[in-house]
């Protein structure tokens, strides 16, 4: 009887500890969104009036496309090919409006840097799996 107890009390916590890591911390998530608008505002090299008027339209692009994959994540059986085309739709939507702040060349640039800093991203994670993404070592 106190084995199975036993087992029982390690299973959920096994459970969860299981649960806990797969929750993202709300710091590294914030961590991770200054290093993006970073990465992106030194590609674009954006003046102050040009900031201004993209951030915002970019907020509202980012909510998009996260409700976006937040839904097809949530959606078991979803086809990948209409989850591409949803996001895809989405930059296309956002596309003018970028155009009309920056002009063409660098919304080009902008998809281009959206998408090396995810690779960058994940190379980090892939490279470092057993420390924390965002934390520096210490150079003693």
């Amino acid at each position: 009887m106190k084995q199975i107890f036993t087992l029982i009390v390690f299973s959920f916590i096994f459970l969860a500890a299981n649960a806990q890591e797969q929750q993202p911390d709300p710091k590294t998530e914030e961590k991770i969104q200054a290093m993006e608008v970073g990465y992106i505002s030194q590609k674009l090299n954006l003046t102050t009036e040009e900031a201004q008027k993209f951030w915002p339209i970019y907020n509202d692009y980012k909510k998009d496309i996260n409700q976006a994959l937040r839904t097809f994540r949530n959606t078991p059986d979803a086809d990948v090919l209409d989850r591409d085309q949803k996001i895809i739709d989405i930059r296309k939507k956002y596309r003018d409006r970028f155009i009309g702040i920056i002009g063409q060349p660098r919304v080009n640039t902008f998809f281009r840097a959206e998408g090396d800093f995810r690779k960058a991203l994940m190379n980090r994670l892939k490279s470092s799996p057993q420390r924390p993404m965002l934390q520096r070592r210490n150079r003693n």
